[in-house]
């Protein structure tokens, strides 16, 4: 009786110690499950392409996460979110009448994202400058001012406390004839976002000194823009 006693301790003891520290090529592991040897891997079948969607096959490799859990799972498969023009028809924006500063949102993009990503986002916007009521062509000599960069919101209001992405133009004629046609402003900016929802609230803004009022003009915003929005997962 007292050897089967001994022989059960024993037992309890081995399966704590098996419980405790797995090894595999090893017969003394260093973590909880030790996997020992050169170029030694580790093969989940739910994460092949045929079982996970995010997994394309091919000789390209995929990303493992963790989630909150500690539950490992592919992460999501970077690329394009959105591409698309967002401007339907232009969107007038003037100076003050005393040709000081004003700006107006162009429009709002709602997107998503399931897990934490840089995001890339890159947008250009044509821009047509004329006097302020819009009748003429500029021609007056004065530096015009034109701004585009955007916020980003929450899929709804806009968080106006920082700005991304700036870009200017100037533009000035005097005594010419005057060049017409369409000029851009553009910018790419990348972001490193978590998990939410987000939207991207594109501004313009123009500026003619402030000084007085012959100064003041106005711009159109559109005829001929897109925002790219591209994420990275992490």
């Amino acid at each position: 009786m007292k050897n089967i006693i001994t022989t059960f301790i024993l037992s309890l003891v081995a399966v704590g110690a098996i419980k405790a520290q797995v090894g595999v090529g090893t017969t003394s592991p260093q973590e909880a499950l030790h996997i020992a040897g050169t170029g030694s891997t580790v093969r989940i079948d739910g994460l092949n392409s045929s079982q996970n969607t995010n997994n394309l096959g091919g000789s390209s490799t995929y990303n493992v996460v963790a989630d909150k859990d500690g539950t490992l799972t592919l992460g999501k498969l970077s690329g394009e979110i959105s591409s698309e023009s967002n401007i339907p028809s232009p969107v007038v924006v003037q100076t003050q009448s005393n040709s000081a500063l004003n700006s107006a949102e162009l429009y709002q993009k709602n997107f998503t994202l399931t897990q934490r990503a840089m995001v890339v986002i890159t947008y250009y916007v044509a821009l047509d400058f004329s006097t302020y009521d819009g009748t003429a062509k500029i021609d007056d000599g004065r530096a015009k001012v034109a701004h585009n960069y955007f916020y980003l919101g929450n899929g709804s209001t806009a968080n106006t406390s920082k700005s991304y992405g700036m870009t200017s133009v100037v533009y000035t004629n005097i005594n010419c004839d005057t060049a017409t046609g369409l000029v851009y402003n553009s910018r790419s900016t990348t972001i490193a976002l978590d998990a939410g929802n987000y939207s991207v609230h594109l501004q313009g803004a123009v500026f003619g000194g402030g000084l007085t009022d012959d100064a003041a003009f106005r711009v159109e915003f559109g005829n001929g823009d897109r925002l790219d929005i591209q994420a990275i997962y992490l």
